[in-house]
């Protein structure tokens, strides 16, 4: 039986990985593939916010890939190596705090073969996400990894910033393909060409190679089963401080139907969310840096957004 090609798809928080596995998922490609999602948060957010959901998107247990999820992706391998003839391709949407590289060395069970890492980059702010005393180290190291990086939101940056992004890609990843995408439509071709990674002898992470990723971040969960007013969450959300680098959330509306929140940098978003989410009310995470986030103001910012809340005041 020919192995199934396992491709990596990384980058850092909010650089746009999700919409590119909806759009994958979506296209029209005739490719049977496999998704394996994980999620940094106390709830896996991104499988949810994956339109097409059934059998072939796996949702793995919260927390950074490369430690506390290592265990269930290398069983989740072995599970799609032993379904090899219902998958063509088997890709992994790697924790936006992972490096996408230890993650590829997974891929060595029987039955599979090790495919690209491509690593996903916000043109308009992979630059300054870079220079972060923070977490600029894990960008570079995420780009370093990469046999392909794809540069999102291109409509986002002006002609001189995305030269520079194109320009600073290739240094960080030096032999790497490049592509340039918007919305996440992109070609199955682009990202399952080539098959090979340029890097196979990084081993797979270990907990302690993990452990700096993960310290350097938080997370905390709200929801409600109530409806919130989304206009009002939304203003909540664009206001959050600056240690907090990414926002996820799904919102039932009072007509009916859902939409996705993002919050990744200063921008924030609200986009129509097809499917079916068991979500009657709200559910949110937001990522921090370390020691960044207030829990109780939090909450109580966000329980404020609850319609019940707003008609009593």
């Amino acid at each position: 039986m020919t192995p199934v090609p396992v491709t990596t798809i990384g980058g850092y928080l909010g650089a746009g990985k999700t919409t590119l596995v909806n759009g994958l998922l979506a296209g029209d490609h005739g490719l049977r593939i496999g998704v394996l999602v994980n999620d940094f948060g106390a709830i896996s957010i991104d499988e949810k916010l994956i339109v097409s959901r059934d059998d072939d998107v796996v949702t793995l247990a919260n927390g950074c890939a490369c430690c506390s999820v290592a265990g269930d992706l290398a069983v989740a391998l072995d599970r799609f190596a032993g379904r090899a003839d219902r998958y063509e391709q088997i890709v992994i949407e790697a924790s936006g705090v992972a490096d996408p590289g230890r993650i590829a060395a997974l891929a060595g069970s029987p039955g599979l073969s090790r495919g690209a890492t491509v690593v996903v980059a916000d043109a308009a702010t992979v630059r300054a996400r870079a220079r972060d005393k923070f977490v600029g180290p894990l960008v570079r190291r995420q780009l370093s990894a990469a046999d392909l990086v794809v540069l999102t939101k291109i409509d986002l940056a002006d002609p001189t910033g995305l030269e520079q992004a194109r320009t600073f890609a290739a240094a960080q990843a030096p032999g790497a393909r490049l592509i340039e995408v918007l919305q996440g439509r992109v070609d199955a071709g682009h990202l399952f060409a080539g098959g090979t990674s340029r890097r196979r002898g990084l081993p797979a992470c270990t907990s302690a190679e993990a452990a700096p990723a993960s310290a350097l971040f938080d997370s905390h969960h709200w929801s409600s089963d109530a409806p919130v007013d989304i206009e009002a969450l939304r203003a909540v959300v664009a206001g959050l401080p600056e240690g907090v680098v990414r926002v996820k959330g799904i919102l039932a509306m009072r007509s009916g139907g859902h939409v996705a929140l993002h919050r990744a940098g200063e921008v924030v978003s609200l986009d129509p969310l097809d499917g079916a989410p068991d979500t009657t009310g709200a559910e949110v995470v937001v990522i921090g840096r370390a020691g960044a986030l207030d829990r109780t103001q939090l909450d109580g910012a966000f329980r404020a957004c609850l319609l019940q809340n707003r008609t009593q005041s």
